[in-house]
């Protein structure tokens, strides 16, 4: 029989397992400061749920069927009888985008105030594993006062946190608006009380990843990953001048990206090692004003393989086996998005448009864009009307939006372009969402 320990012997084996813990814990490498008291962590979040109705079939980013990062409407598609095959609606309910964040604050380091952010959803990163969790930002940040350095997973700097529509839509104005979330590095530097400047360095990851060879033999397949980015060595490059002021915003940017699409070519039945890469460039330029009764943002971006930030476009392949050559897609988009400012009840309305513009060259021979397929059905434009309302109680919301988008399907070109006779399809999606912030 197993015999017990009395009063004392307890009392004396639960002391040394405090002081051997307590000695553990300060040498955990995890924490190399002493002054790990100061360390303050506040969670929040939302509850949400999505109830979404659409009159036909789309595509969409996530999930990859009728999901709520909706792109734009399926192509018309005729069966024997002529009847549109993806005029066929839908309804969806869906709560994965409820989320989950912890704030941190801490004692200074190297002279500067220390802060993080770790968030995460049950959207999932990937399709088909939808309601697990997922990282969405994960960051630290030293802040001078003048000047910030972050490090870790964030929004790209093409999307500013303080410009962006906030549609009823989980799709935030998808694919009007660059939307993607970067490991990365990036430098910020108060210049004077209005103007800042920001650098970064990003890579890719999940879907907000851009297109090559998915087996890594020029003209293979498309496949979405970060490799090609990471074989071109190089980041994501940006730069970013901003003005702030009590009522009105202004942005402009440039950035640059260079993919190393694959790894081999073939020729005479031998594999030979290549090193060629795509090299883009994109503008963008923002504005928000705030009055007394309304908030008007609008933003504008002229971009090159943009496929990673879930936009249309990407790059084209040129030449054949031992001599291929790779230009990217542009593409050109600008919305709108004017919102009240009460405190119960807030309409608002969010407009979009994007062309596909091509490339500058043709005789393309494969692409690896979205929406655009050399020589098939492609899209030339998208347009998009979304007027919403909020109701607000608290930390409850209801909020109700229809959603009209419109896309332009015709056969494109060898540079990508579309030129002829196009087929517009288009999708209605009425949404009802419920929000429970915490």
């Amino acid at each position: 029989m197993i015999k017990l320990l009395s009063t004392k012997q307890a009392s004396f084996v639960f002391i040394v397992c405090i002081t051997v813990t307590k000695g553990i814990a300060q040498v955990n490498p995890i924490r190399p400061t002493t002054d790990s008291t100061k360390v303050k962590v506040e969670f929040s979040g939302f509850i949400r749920n999505d109830i979404f109705f659409d009159s036909r079939q789309v595509i969409s980013s996530r999930p990859a069927s009728q999901g709520e990062l909706l792109l734009y409407p399926a192509p018309v598609v005729k069966d024997a009888n002529g009847n549109d095959i993806n005029a066929n609606p839908s309804l969806t309910i869906l709560a994965i985008t409820s989320r989950a964040a912890a704030n941190i604050t801490g004692p200074k380091a190297f002279g500067a105030k220390t802060s993080g952010v770790l968030e995460g959803e049950f959207y999932g990163n990937l399709n088909g594993n939808e309601n697990v969790f997922h990282l969405r930002h994960a960051y630290a940040k030293l802040d001078w006062g003048k000047s910030q350095l972050l490090f870790g997973q964030y929004w790209h700097p093409l999307l500013n946190p303080e410009c962006f529509p906030q549609t009823e839509g989980f799709s935030v104005g998808i694919p009007f608006v660059a939307f993607a979330r970067n490991p990365q590095v990036r430098f910020t530097r108060q210049l004077n009380p209005q103007w800042s400047l920001t650098l970064a360095a990003l890579s890719e990851i999940e879907v907000f990843s851009s297109a090559g060879s998915a087996t890594g033999l020029a003209l293979g397949a498309a496949a979405v990953s970060s490799n090609y980015i990471n074989n071109a060595i190089l980041p994501n490059v940006h730069a970013q001048l901003m003005y702030k002021s009590k009522s009105f915003l202004w942005g402009i940017a440039l950035d640059y990206k260079s993919l190393q699409p694959a790894l081999k070519d073939s020729l005479d039945e031998k594999y030979y090692s290549v090193h060629t890469k795509v090299n883009s460039l994109s503008f963008e330029t923002y504005a928000k004003l705030v009055t007394k009764k309304l908030v008007a943002k609008t933003g504008f971006v002229a971009g090159q393989n943009l496929y990673d930030m879930i936009m249309l476009g990407g790059y084209f392949a040129y030449g054949t086996h031992g001599n291929i050559t790779y230009q990217p897609d542009r593409v050109n988009a600008a919305w709108l998005d004017i919102a009240g400012t009460g405190k119960k009840i807030v309409p608002a309305i969010f407009v979009g448009y994007t062309q596909n513009m091509g490339a500058t060259k043709s005789g393309a021979v494969a692409s690896y864009a979205r929406g655009i397929s050399i020589g098939g059905n492609s899209l030339d434009n998208l347009w998009r009307i979304a007027p919403r309302c909020d109701f607000i109680s608290g930390k409850f919301k209801f909020g109700t939006e229809v959603e009209m988008t419109a896309a332009a399907y015709g056969i494109a070109g060898s540079n990508g372009k579309v030129t002829g006779l196009t087929t517009t399809a288009m999708n209605t999606r009425i949404l009802f969402v419920t929000v429970y912030a915490f």
